[in-house]
Formats: structure tokens, C-alpha cells, sequence
């Protein structure tokens, strides 16, 4: 893991020629939060190629399955809290993804998450559609895209899902320190969503 002023590779998690992680982190006021966000990625996922299969979550779609990159930072994203000062990332639990899951399940370490795959302002999710062959997010506007190509499978499901969009969208989507500074607001005012 690098703290960088200037991003070579980009921001995030990533391999290298020899398959290995590493992860760029970007210098700034929050750089703890972003460090411990890509350390809990690498740890649960050091490759990219966990998937979880559930329903799609997309309005638009008809709940068929789909397959969701595990990303334990990203669907809370603008939460964080503090270990002896230092603050660090909140992250998701393995009932995120449980659909059936009763409300008093806790989906986040923090219990900001009201549900399964409460995935508020701030924060995105991605996930792969085996019927159109593209990639799909959640972005930390609300909105929801789909990538404009098919999905390249000669790549981890992590870099075809970074591939997918563009340049621009993947800045703006792993640029951690901005994200906080846009969605704080929001996020302080999310309470704890069990009972």
C-alpha cells in the first residue's frame, strides 16, 4: 500500500504483473479511512474475483439474478469511525447480501445500513449482468449506469468492472477523500438504522 500526492496507477486496489495486490491512497486529511477501506478489500478479496449472486437491484430491471463484485468498503463508503484516534472505514457485513435477513440484522459494522443492499448517497455498488454481458453501478449520486461495452473476461471481475467505465467515472468513484467531503452532510445525519 503507497500514500501518494499523485496516483500512478490510480486510485485503489489493484494487481500487478505478477498477480499480486497493491493499493494507491491518496494523501489528504482522511488518508487513515481510505487506507483501512482498500486493507479490508485486499484482505476479503486480494484478486477481485469474489461475486455474490442475488437479484438485481436496478429499478429498471426485473429483479433477475446478477452477480455483485464483493467490496466490502464500497456500499458504505461515507462512514467511518475511530480505534484509539485514528478513524478507519466502516464496512459491510456478509448479510448485506441477504435479502431475507430480519431488521435487526446488522449489514454494516457500523449499523448505518437500514437493509440488505442499502446502498446510500456517497456510496456504490457494481455488479455483472450475465444476460447482457456488461457491467453495471450504483454510482454515489443515486444514479444508476451500465457500462457502454461487453465485459472483457480475460479479466478479474475488479479490473473488468474498472475497465467498464470510464476514466472519469472511475476517478470520481475511487476518489475517497472527495466523496467524504461531498457526502458528509448526508452521511451525519444517517442514524443507526437497527432498532
Amino acid at each position: 500500500m503507497s500514500i501518494l500526492d499523485q496516483s500512478e496507477a490510480g486510485l485503489g486496489v489493484h494487481l500487478d504483473n505478477n498477480s499480486k495486490p497493491f493499493a494507491e491512497i491518496q494523501a489528504g486529511d482522511d488518508w487513515s479511512i481510505t487506507a483501512s477501506h482498500e486493507m479490508l478489500e485486499m484482505l476479503v478479496d486480494p484478486l477481485g474475483r469474489k461475486l455474490q449472486s442475488d437479484p438485481d437491484i436496478d429499478p429498471s430491471s426485473d429483479g433477475h439474478e446478477v452477480q455483485y463484485l464483493v467490496e466490502v468498503g464500497d456500499p458504505c463508503e461515507v462512514f467511518s469511525y475511530a480505534i484509539n484516534g485514528i478513524n478507519v472505514s466502516d464496512f459491510i457485513t456478509p448479510e448485506f447480501y441477504d435479502t431475507n435477513a430480519p431488521a435487526s440484522t446488522e449489514f454494516d459494522f457500523l449499523g448505518r445500513l437500514n437493509q440488505a443492499f442499502d446502498v446510500p448517497q456517497g456510496c456504490y455498488i457494481s455488479w455483472f449482468d450475465p444476460q447482457d454481458g456488461r457491467w453495471h453501478q450504483k454510482q454515489t449520486d443515486g444514479t444508476f449506469i451500465t457500462a457502454r461495452a461487453k465485459a472483457n473476461p480475460k479479466l478479474s471481475p475488479r479490473d473488468q468492472g474498472d475497465e467498464a467505465f470510464s476514466e472519469q467515472e472511475n476517478r470520481a468513484r475511487h476518489d475517497q477523500l472527495a466523496i467524504r467531503r461531498k457526502y458528509r452532510p448526508l452521511a451525519a445525519k444517517r442514524t443507526v438504522g437497527r432498532p
